[in-house]
This record gives C-alpha cells, structure tokens and sequence, in this order.
C-alpha cells in the first residue's frame, strides 16, 4: 500500500522532462550572457528535485515548485552580491517570454511563475533562481569530494556563496567570503549517504545514482526517500490551508533523514523515523529549538520559529498527528483502511492507491502469482488461486 501511495504523490516522467527541458533553456539563456563570460555559468536543481523527494502538489490548480540554482565560478573583481542579483534579473527580463513570467525579487532569489496559466496540469511550475559563486577549481575539488566517502570536512570543501538581500554587506562586499554560504552539492551528498542500506552495499549499488544526476528521473527510489515523500504529502494536507506556516520540507527532510537506520521495509522505515525524529531537535543556550543543518552545523533550519512562533507550533502538531493516523493506518483494514489513509494523504490519492492495489491482486491473479493465505488474505504466501474461481467483492 505504501509503495502504490509513493507510485501516486510522484511527479511523472512527462512532468519531470518539461522541468527539465524548461529549467535547462532558462540556463542556457542566462549562461549565454555576454557579461558572464569566463565565468562557467552553470543551472542546476537543489531542494526536492535534486534529491528525489518532489511530490505532486495537493490543489489541482498548485503547481511544483523547483529550487534552481545558477553557479558561477569566480566572478568579476567588482561585483557586489547586488550587483549579480541584478544581472541575472535584468538578464531575466531582457527576454519576452520570461519577462512575462518574472514574479517580485525575493531575498535571495528570482521567480519565474512558469506556465501558470497552462491547463495542463504537468506544466505548471514556479522556478525559484538562487544566484551564486563559487571558488575558482571548483569542478574538479566537487569530483575529488564526491570520489570519497562522505565526511563533514570534505562537505565544507563545496560550499559556494549566494546573494541575500538581508545580509548587512548587500551592497558593499566584493568579496564572496563575506557572503552567506550555502551547500546543495554537500547536502545531496549527505542525503545520500543517509540513504544507503546493507542490501545496497553489498550489491555494490551506487545511491548516488537516485540522487546526484541531473535531468534524469530516478526509476528505483531507496527506502528514505520514499519515507520522505509521504511525509511531505501528509503535510501538505494537514496545511493545505496555511501554505505560509506548514513545516518546511528542509526541517523534514534532514530530520528523516537523521532518524532514519537503513531500515530496507518501508513500512518499518516509516514508523521507526516518525518516532525517532523529535529525538534530533534540541534548544540551545537561549532555549530557541535548533535543528542544524547537517553540512553545516552554524545554520539552524528552525531558525524561523523564534519570530513565527506559529511554525513552531504547526512543527510539533504535524509530528503528533503523523504518529497517530500511521498507527491507524497501520492498524486498520477493509473500508476502515481506506477512510484513515483518505484522510492522512487525501482522499483522492487513497481511492489511486486502492484502484492500484485491486489492479496489481488481480494481475497476479491471471498471472498465477498470488496466492491465499489460511486467513484469506490475498498475497504471494499460501496456496495459488485459480483465476476462474476468484471474486472480489467490496472489500
């Protein structure tokens, strides 16, 4: 059931090729800026794409929303973090299409609201641009990173640094070191990492073959990264009401992935990180919750919760009801099965997921691979079913 669920709250391949197609022509564009030459101008996904872990939006009229990132490396002597924001914004509007598309300047990013008013649901997508440096040899120090085990201060060797409107030296600093740094290459590395069980160790299975790729859709998703995604769906609908204070998908991620012991059933992941993740936020010294990004422990992904005390709040409620509809969930069956995981992931999704499974029984029937158990449970334990002599009733 929870394997059909994951098939369900994925984005498809089509959706995943027009994010592909569509992110690499923005970066091709803003890389053929006569202004950024020398600079190896490069776009690619951070957040939920990168990792594997993007799901389907709940509002039939949401759309996706994809982290991009654009690096460069090195930058001109002058250029403050203002003056490369700008760039890249006015490079943005110098062009018919995405000028159209340009949302308002974020802190540290550039929105283009990318096919909003397309009615087909697989095109519509917002694309948030994060604008970066990074040191000149970059490429070859993120190979020689990325050819060893990961470590915490082989992580710290990929940071890059970005524009944030809210830093104090905005306008000011020419050199990146001031700048706010951030890691999507480290923290993909490290999600990766987490992501490893036993089985794929010794069948000498790469998972950053799921996770580092860029435009290529993972077929076989590991066991966290499913976890992951029903996580968010169960979020996204117990706030599809309040989008602006719904925990954060960073808070999620990192947690799950903190809890999570290379457990290879999904249903055992599942239950073993909702129950453990609470474990890996603490308070510090001001009694302010922290839960530290795991590729640099300086940054607090709760940051927030100080000044949105609501976020706080919601963090904690989710995590409570997470417990209790899994364990109804898990404990249901029949018609009561259906209702409780309507109500956790929607009942939409519920009714895909129920579909999917009669379908899949049914198959195995004809196909003689289903068997019937003392119980009369439907599976691949006890003794073959004839096809000609099967019912289904509403159960």
């Amino acid at each position: 059931m929870l394997t059909a669920l994951v098939n369900e709250i994925s984005i498809t391949q089509t959706q995943f090729d027009n994010l592909v197609k569509s992110y690499g022509a923005v970066g091709k564009y803003i890389e053929e800026d006569p202004r950024l030459d020398g600079y190896s101008p490069l776009i690619f996904p951070q957040g939920s794409l990168r990792l594997g872990t993007i799901i389907q939006p709940v509002g039939k009229d949401d759309d996706l929303d994809v982290d991009l990132v654009i690096r460069l490396t090195g930058k001109s002597p002058h250029w403050t973090q203002a003056d490369l924001k700008r760039i890249i914004g006015d490079r943005l509007k110098s062009h018919g299409t995405y000028r159209g598309m340009l949302g308002d300047e974020g802190r540290r990013c550039w929105t283009l609201l990318y096919r909003q008013k397309s009615e087909s649901k697989s095109e519509r997508y917002h694309m948030d641009i994060l604008p970066s440096v990074a040191e000149a040899g970059y490429t070859r120090v993120l190979n020689e990173v990325l050819s060893k085990a990961y470590s915490l201060d082989q992580a710290k060797r990929i940071a890059i640094r970005i524009t944030d409107k809210e830093s104090w030296d905005y306008r000011i600093s020419t050199s990146i070191r001031t700048w706010h740094s951030s890691n999507p290459d480290a923290y993909a590395y490290w999600f990766a990492d987490r992501c490893r069980t036993s089985r794929i160790i010794t069948e000498g299975r790469s998972i950053m073959a799921t996770i580092m790729p860029i435009g290529k859709l993972a077929k076989e998703k590991s066991v966290l990264q499913q976890v992951v995604q029903i996580l968010k769906r169960h979020r996204d609908i117990m706030f599809r009401h309040d989008h602006d204070d719904k925990p954060i998908s960073i808070i999620i991620t990192t947690l799950a992935g903190m809890a999570y012991q290379g457990e290879e059933n999904l249903v055992d992941a599942l239950c073993n990180v909702i129950k453990r993740m609470e474990s890996f936020i603490y308070k510090n010294e001001r009694n302010e919750y922290v839960v530290k990004n795991p590729v640099n422990p300086e940054e607090n992904f709760a940051d927030k919760w100080t000044s949105h005390p609501k976020r706080q709040h919601n963090f904690f409620l989710w995590l409570d009801a997470v417990k209790k509809d899994f364990a109804n969930i898990l404990q249901s069956k029949g018609p009561q099965l259906r209702e409780n995981l309507g109500k956790a992931v929607g009942t939409d999704i519920a009714a895909a997921v129920s579909e999917s499974l009669i379908n899949s029984h049914q198959n195995n029937i004809r196909n003689g691979i289903a068997k019937v158990a003392a119980t009369g449970t439907i599976g691949t334990i006890g003794k073959s079913l004839n096809a000609s002599n099967c019912f289904f009733g509403e159960e």
